[in-house]
């Protein structure tokens, strides 16, 4: 059915005009946006507006019953809102509104009845609707289910409301004293410099080749790729868009493809050239890496949309175990999570490098973030410098449909459009300068240097603040006197790889690729491991320390102190321990967790829970889950294994959860 038909209890209706629209503005601190939904123009006629949010938020359905038709609102997450419009002849009218936030205001016309619009004129009547076509209903609003998120699982603890799984392991005996830490990682690889040829050869094809459209001849290959040009073939086909809850362009649809065997070759080849002349490389991955073990939203040939049923004891699929292990060679240095499901850690990534921007079902500290939530105070900064500084960034089970995320991977693309960086301290095209006019700070590429003056082309927003602005589009070159006073940016990074994206579905960014693989991530990795120098028989799980505690070199909120006394993390069963300052629980706005860290009692399901610290204690040890499993405040909570392993490694900067009262070795 066509959302944007109205119709009445006689049949569809003629159409006329409307506008449906939302401002949108960042927070102070660049986390979330103030945004304004509206319903504007010939409102006259108009009885009421019923507008149904993200389910995350409070009073999710809310009624407008007189102008102006608007609701106003704070989130960091983009959503489809679904809008009623009941107009006072009778006539009601069901639409869709993706709510946007790359423009300060976005709209679009909306059809309206035109029969509302006669019956507002004196002595005119409307005309009786004509019947619904044969064997067509009269469409109804139909509110959509409840959905948890965006992938379905974001806000879902489903199965851990009970003890009785928590109590039906036994923890194992720990030994008395703790045995050494693990070997740490190798180091990281550095990748070459500009000068290398490789590199520059590779970096002044991507300069040359700009974004393309989906009818360029290179649009499902890569702007990098130089091999041969065949047309993958299609696994799946089908009409309809990637996702329901995600706006894409027309061309654009859930059609599964598989690249021909020498052209994957080629393309695999290309990237593990990348991976080694990368200086930086950042994995940014969705819920398709996890489909075959915990289930996903998208339309797919090779899964059934949907969720399995327990996904808390999932295994790692083969991306997570590659992926892992490349991190652990040094050649991954970071990666951003959007999935909240620990299958990385569990495959052996490394914690510390790992940033699960939306919140985790295995970190206390960091739950799950609903939409109307607020990001960890670690999580959208480090998020912002992997965009801002990854030579080289690999797009797995994504579809890259607006989250705020994304920019991982689209800015990553943006810069491989560029020319290096000059070295630091030197006025040269390329590098970044900040400017204060007239009580603002404007930064700016330098695009040429001449003998009195500078080129320099200013990013179009003018935030304070560099965090508040995700807007990074570059206006015209302004010339700029070198008397006047400006400041080199240090640390800047320009030119690089780009991004490169494995899966079988297409995307609306491909034509920003670098290199576009067409296949299942877990075959592309086989055949990568191989290209890298390593067998793919030596990529294994990792073995966990049987231990459940040791000696860690954190403080007693745990803060890392590395030389002084060490701090025992007894996580053993029965253990007291405590949630450590620095959470995001409030942020996170999980109902069930509301009363930790609140100031003032709240009401849960009807039970009314007064303000907590955070204290609790562990029920067991889960390895089925990889998991110590805790009860905190009357909730329950997990904490992966592998945040003991971190901690005895000194790894992380803060630790989610110590001992009540911890003690310290003598």
């Amino acid at each position: 059915k066509n959302p944007d038909k109205a119709y009445s209890s006689r049949g569809y209706i003629a159409m006329a005009r409307l506008l449906l629209g939302n401002t949108a503005s960042p927070t102070p601190d660049g986390k979330r946006y103030n945004w304004t939904f509206y319903v504007r123009g010939e409102t006259d006629e108009l009885d009421s507006v019923t507008i149904k949010l993200h389910p995350t938020f409070k009073d999710p359905v809310r009624v407008c019953d007189k102008p102006p038709f608007e609701i106003h609102a704070k989130g960091w997450g983009t959503f489809d809102i679904t809008v009623l419009l009941k107009w006072k002849s009778g006539a009601v009218q069901r639409t869709i509104w993706e709510l946007q936030f790359d423009q300060t205001d976005s709209f679009k016309e909306l059809q309206v009845p035109s029969t509302v619009q006669r019956a507002a004129l004196p002595g005119s009547c409307p005309p009786p609707a004509p019947p619904a076509p044969a064997g067509e209903e009269v469409p109804v609003p139909p509110w959509e289910a409840e959905n948890s998120d965006v992938y379905g699982v974001r806000g879902s603890i489903a199965g851990l409301d009970s003890e009785d799984e928590a109590m039906a392991e036994v923890a194992p005996v720990d030994e008395d004293v703790p045995g050494p830490p693990p070997e740490l990682l190798r180091d990281t690889s550095t990748g070459k410099g500009d000068a290398d040829p490789v590199r520059a050869t590779v970096c002044e094809r991507l300069r040359g080749m700009p974004y393309m459209a989906p009818s360029h001849p290179q649009f499902m290959f890569g702007r990098g790729y130089d091999g041969p040009l065949k047309a993958p073939k299609v696994l799946w086909k089908s009409d309809k868009a990637p996702r329901e809850d995600h706006s894409c362009p027309k061309w654009l649809t859930a059609t599964e493809f598989e690249d021909v065997p020498e052209v994957m070759a080629a393309k695999v080849k290309e990237l593990a050239r990348l991976m080694m002349i990368s200086r930086k490389t950042v994995a940014y991955t969705g819920a398709g890496i996890s489909a075959a073990v915990i289930g996903q939203a998208a339309r797919s040939g090779q899964h059934t949309v949907g969720w399995k049923a327990d996904t808390r004891t999932a295994p790692p699929t083969f991306t997570h175990h590659a992926l892992g292990f490349l991190g652990r060679e040094g050649l991954l240095h970071g990666w951003v999570q959007q999935n909240h499901d620990g299958l990385p850690q569990k495959a052996g990534f490394p914690q510390e490098r790992i940033n699960e921007i939306h919140g985790s079902w295995y970190d206390p500290g960091n739950p799950v973030v609903k939409y109307s939530g607020t990001l960890h105070d670690r999580s959208y900064p480090w998020m912002r410098e992997d965009a801002e500084t990854a030579d080289l960034c690999l797009v797995l089970g994504t579809s890259l449909g607006g989250l705020n995320a994304d920019q991982v991977a689209t800015k990553t693309a943006d810069r491989s459009l560029l020319p290096p960086a000059p070295a630091p301290g030197v006025l040269a095209p390329g590098a970044w300068i900040t400017l204060l006019r007239g009580g603002r700070i404007f930064k700016g590429r330098v695009v040429a240097v001449k003998e009195k003056d500078i080129e320099v082309r200013f990013k179009t927003s003018t935030s304070d603040s560099d965090s508040e602005e995700e807007d990074d589009r570059l206006g015209d070159p302004v010339r700029i006197s070198k008397n006047e006073k400006f400041d080199l940016v240090p640390g800047t990074v320009s030119g690089g790889l780009g991004t490169v994206i494995m899966n079988l579905q297409q995307t609306a960014q491909d034509g920003k690729m670098t290199l576009r693989l067409f296949g299942k991530s877990d075959d592309i990795l086989r055949m990568l491991l191989p290209e890298l120098g390593f067998g793919v028989s030596i990529v294994r799980p990792p073995v966990w320390p049987k231990m459940s505690r040791a000696l860690v070199p954190y403080d007693r909120n745990g803060k890392r102190s590395p030389g002084a006394k060490r701090m025992w993390l007894d996580l053993s069963a029965g253990q007291e321990v405590r949630i450590t300052p620095g959470h995001n629980i409030q942020g996170a706005q999980q109902p069930q967790y509301m009363h930790i860290g609140a100031k003032k009692a709240i009401k849960i399901k009807g039970e009314t829970r007064q303000p907590a610290v955070g204290n609790g204690r562990v029920l067991s040890r889960c390895d089925k889950s990889c998991s110590f499993v805790l009860q905190i405040e009357g909730v329950q909570m997990r904490l992966g294994i592998w945040w003991l392993e971190s901690a005895m490694r000194g790894a992380v900067d803060v630790l989610p959860v110590v001992n009540k009262e911890p003690s310290f070795e003598s």
